[in-house]
């Protein structure tokens, strides 16, 4: 019986230490990623707001009316989405490597 139970732990450790590396490793990979894009889009979000209310103040209302900054907004999230489709693969929604040109 102790035989069979540390045979079973010893399977045990051999199965979820690596496990546990992997789901680290995952951990640590989207947790750099995230914090990359985001760093990277909030800065652009930034800029281009920051120059766009150095505008006229008629030039404002304008883009006001028409909705401008929504619409910027609707890019930076489509960006964000392509690049979380861009790592990720197709059959099993697992990351894969990241291209940062090119066509899908």
């Amino acid at each position: 019986m102790h035989l069979i139970l540390g045979l079973f732990f010893r399977l045990l450790g051999v199965a979820v230490v690596p496990l546990g590396w992997k789901l680290i490793k995952g951990l640590g990979f989207i947790g750099v990623t995230y914090t990359g894009v985001h760093l990277l889009m909030s800065e652009a979000r930034a800029y281009v707001f920051t120059h766009l209310l150095s505008l006229p103040s008629e030039w404002l209302q304008l883009i006001g009316l028409v909705k401008l900054d929504v619409c910027i907004n609707i890019l930076f999230s489509a960006y964000i989405a392509r690049a979380v489709l861009w790592g990720m693969d197709k059959a099993t929604g697992s990351k894969s490597s990241i291209r940062w040109g090119g066509k899908l």
